[in-house]
C-alpha cells in the first residue's frame, strides 16, 4: 500500500477539514507530516507492573535514527520527487526484524495534493524492506545510518555494524540507483583495529565531490573509539560507476585515512567543502580521550588531491579549549567561576543559491558553534555557554569574521548541548544563518523546538531569531531506555535538509524551497493511548514504540499561528494547542535551510496548531 498521509500538522493559519488522506491546506496551513514506518504492532516495549517504560538492555526503540535522500536528475542537477527513507527498524509490515533490529528502506515520493496544493511525502510501504540481515554484538546491526544523494542519480547509505565475535564496529556503504536497484552491496568502508568506527556530527552524511563523470570522491569523519588508537579520522574514499547518468554497478576504493584527533572519545566531527574550490575539505572535531574531553575543539584542512595521508594535512588549529574560572560557570560555591572545557563543535557552511538548480551552495565561510561544559557524561555534565561565530576558511587557515559569542543567555540557551542538531539556512531576505533543533527527553508526543541565528551579510553580526514548536522527536527516552547501556546514554538523531520545490508555481504553491525533516517519536495519539494498537489484552501506552515520520515545510511567508479546530472525518483528534509563533515572512522573511541533522525534527518558525491521526484500517 502507499501511505499517502497518515499524520498532519496544521501550522499557521486556519485549518481546513481533513480530506481522506488528511493533507493540510497548501501554504496557508504550513507543514504536513507523514508516517514513513508505523510504530510496531507486535514488537511492544517492556513495561513495569505500574505501566511505566522499563529499562531493558538491547531491546531497541522501534524506529530510530532516520535518514533520507532524494535522487538527483543527472541531466539537470536538480532533486527529483523520488527518494529513499532509511531507519533502524524493529518491525516492518508486521514482520519483526531478525536479531531484533535491521536497516529498513522505504521508497518515498514528494506529492502535491490536488485539492489543497499542499506538498507532502508518500511512503510506499508495500515496497518497504529490510536491506540488512546482520548479526551484531549488542544488536549493532545498522547503527547511525546516513544517506547522501550523488550527482549521477544514486543514493549512498552508510551505517555501522559490529559483527558478533569481531570486536570492532565498522562502517559499511550500500548504493542504490534511481530504479531502486542495489548496485553496491554491503561493503566495508571504514575500519581501524580494535576500535569502534564511526561517529560523526549528528546525522551528517559527509560530503561528496564528483571528480570525473564516473568517479565520486567521498569525505567522511570517523570517530573511532575503542581499545586501540582511539583516533578521529578524516576518511577519503571513492565510488566508481559504470555510467555517468544511469549506473547499474559501483566499485568502492579507499584513498587514505588521516588521523586528525589522536585522542578520541566523543569527537563528533564533520568535513565539508567550498563549492568554488573542491580540492580541499575542512574538518572540525573535539579532541580528548576522557570525559569530559579536555583537549579542546579543532579545525583542520585536508588535501583532496592527495593520494595518501602522508602529505594530506594542509593546516590544523585549535578553535577553543580549557578556561579556568569561566564566569559563565559560576555558582554559589564558586562565585568567580569554574573550569570548563570546549566540546561538541558543529560547523555549517554559509550558503548561497545556485541560479540554475535552486540548490543551496556551500561557500568558503562557515558558522561554528560549540559549548563550554562542566561535569562528566554520567555526572550531570552541563553546557554553560553556547558559543557561535563566523569563520573564513581557506587553504591558509581559519580566521574569524565574527569571534565566537556566548548566546546561552539569550533564548538560544533553551536548546541544550547534547546531540544538538544544526543546519545552515538562508532567510527570505537573503541573510545566511544557522538553525538549531531540540527534541523531547520524554519520548516525543509533544512539540520539538527550533531556534535560529542569522548573520548580517555585510557586517557578519549575529541576530538570535525566534523559536517555534515543530514535529515530535524523541532524542532520549526510548533510545536510552531500550538501547545498550539503558539509563546511561541516548542516541537518537534526525535529519534536516532543503531542496528546491518541484511544485513551485503549481496548485497555489509559491514557496521556492521545501524543508524536509525525518524524525522518530511517539505521536500524540500513542502518547494519549488513543486508537493505537488493537489487542485483546490490556496494555500500557508506554508499550508503544516510536514511529518514523517525515515532515514537509514550505519555505515562505505564512500567516501568524492561531488556535485551530481539530480536523473532521475519520480521525482521532489528539490535541489542539494554541501557539503564538512569529510569521517567518516578517521574522526571517521566509526561511530556507540546507542539509543537516540533529537529534531533532524541525518546521521553521511556524506554530503547531493541530495534530491528528487517521485510524488504522
Amino acid at each position: 500500500m502507499t501511505n499517502k498521509k497518515l499524520l498532519m500538522f496544521a501550522m499557521a493559519g486556519a485549518v481546513a477539514p481533513a480530506v481522506s488522506v488528511e493533507v493540510a491546506s497548501a501554504e496557508s496551513t504550513g507543514s504536513a507530516i507523514s508516517v514513513m514506518v508505523p510504530e510496531p504492532v507486535k514488537d511492544l516495549a517492556p513495561v513495569t507492573s505500574t505501566g511505566r517504560l522499563r529499562r531493558t538492555d538491547q531491546e531497541q526503540p522501534g524506529n530510530e535514527m532516520p535518514a533520507f535522500a532524494f535522487f538527483i536528475d543527472p541531466a539537470t542537477g536538480k532533486s527529483t520527487t523520488n527518494g529513499l527513507y532509511f531507519a533502524m527498524t524493529t518491525e516492518l509490515n508486521g514482520t519483526v526484524a531478525q536479531n531484533r533490529m535491521q536497516l529498513s528502506s522505504t521508497p518515498i515520493k514528494l506529492t502535491q495534493d490536488a485539492t489543497t496544493g499542499a506538498v507532502y511525502v508518500e511512503a510506499n510501504t508495500a515496497a518497504a524492506k529490510f536491506i540488512t540481515a546482520n548479526n551484531g554484538n549488542e544488536r549493532r546491526n545498522a547503527n547511525a545510518p546516513t544517506a547522501m544523494a550523488l550527482a549521477n542519480g544514486t543514493i549512498v547509505v552508510k551505517y555501522n555494524y559490529q559483527q558478533n565475535g569481531s570486536g570492532d564496529t565498522k562502517t559499511y556503504f550500500q548504493v542504490y540507483n534511481s530504479a531502486g536497484q542495489q548496485i553496491l552491496a554491503q561493503t566495508e568502508a571504514i575500519a581501524h583495529n580494535n576500535d569502534d568506527c564511526s561517529m560523526h556530527q549528528d546525522a551528517e552524511p559527509g560530503v561528496a565531490v564528483q571528480v570525473s563523470p564516473l568517479v565520486t570522491k567521498l569525505v567522511d569523519w570517523a570517530g573511532c573509539n575503542g581499545n586501540g588508537r582511539d583516533d578521529g579520522w578524516a576518511e577519503v574514499t571513492t565510488l566508481t560507476f559504470d555510467s555517468a547518468t544511469a549506473p547499474t554497478s559501483a566499485k568502492f576504493a579507499k584513498v587514505y585515512s588521516l588521523s586528525l584527533a589522536q585522542q578520541e572519545e566523543r569527537s563528533r566531527g564533520n568535513c565539508t567543502v567550498d563549492a568554488a574550490d573542491k580540492s580541499y575539505a575542512v574538518c572540525t572535531y573535539t579532541s580528548g580521550n576522557s570525559q569530559p574531553q579536555r583537549q579542546g575543539v579543532w579545525a583542520a584542512a585536508i588535501d583532496l588531491t592527495a593520494t595518501s595521508a602522508n602529505n594530506a594535512l594542509i593546516w590544523q588549529q585549535q578553535v577553543a579549549g580549557r578556561i579556568d574560572n569561566n564566569p559563565a560557570a559560576a555558582n554559589a560555591a564558586n562565585p568567580t567561576g569554574r573550569r570548563t572545557y570546549a566540546q561538541r563543535i558543529i560547523q555549517e557552511r554559509i550558503s548561497t543559491t545556485d541560479a540554475a538548480t535552486g540548490a543551496l551552495v556551500p561557500s568558503d565561510k562557515m558558522l561554528i558553534t560549540y559549548g563550554d561544559a562542566v561535569g562528566n557524561n554520567n555526572n550531570k555534565g552541563t553546557y554553560v555557554t553556547r558559543m557561535v561565530g563566523v569563520a573564513q576558511v581557506s587553504k591558509t587557515g581559519l580566521t574569524w569574521l565574527t569571534k565566537p559569542t556566548d548566546l546561552a543567555t539569550t533564548s538560544l540557551g533553551r536548546i541544550g548541548g547534547t546531540h544538538l542538531g544544526a543546519a545552515a539556512m538562508i532567510t527570505g531576505t537573503g541573510a545566511p544563518g544557522i538553525l538549531f533543533m531540540s527534541g523531547s527527553l520524554n519520548g516525543g508526543g509533544g512539540n520539538a523546538v527550533t531556534q535560529g541565528v542569522a548573520v548580517d551579510p555585510s557586517t557578519m553580526a549575529l541576530t538570535v531569531l525566534g523559536s517555534a514548536a515543530t514535529s515530535p522527536q524523541d532524542m532520549h527516552l526510548y533510545p536510552n531506555y531500550l538501547g545498550n547501556n539503558p539509563g546511561n546514554q541516548g542516541r537518537n538523531h534526525s535529519q534536516l535538509t532543503t531542496i528546491a520545490n518541484p511544485f513551485v508555481g503549481q496548485g497555489g504553491s509559491t514557496s521556492k524551497y521545501l524543508l524536509l525533516t525525518a524524525s522518530t517519536a511517539k505521536t500524540m495519539v500513542s502518547t494519549a493511548n488513543a486508537g493505537a494498537i488493537k489487542t485483546n489484552d490490556t496494555y500500557s501506552k508506554a508499550a508503544i514504540k516510536l514511529t518514523a515520520l517525515m515532515t514537509v515545510t514550505p519555505m515562505g511567508g505564512m500567516a501568524k499561528a492561531t488556535a485551530a479546530a481539530g480536523p473532521t472525518g475519520d480521525t482521532d483528534v489528539a490535541n489542539n494547542e494554541k501557539t503564538d509563533s512569529s510569521d517567518p515572512g516578517t521574522t526571517l522573511g521566509g526561511c530556507q535551510a540546507s542539509g543537516g541533522s540533529s537529534g531533532f525534527a524541525v518546521a521553521l518558525l511556524v506554530g503547531l496548531a493541530a495534530f491528528a491521526r487517521r485510524r488504522r484500517s
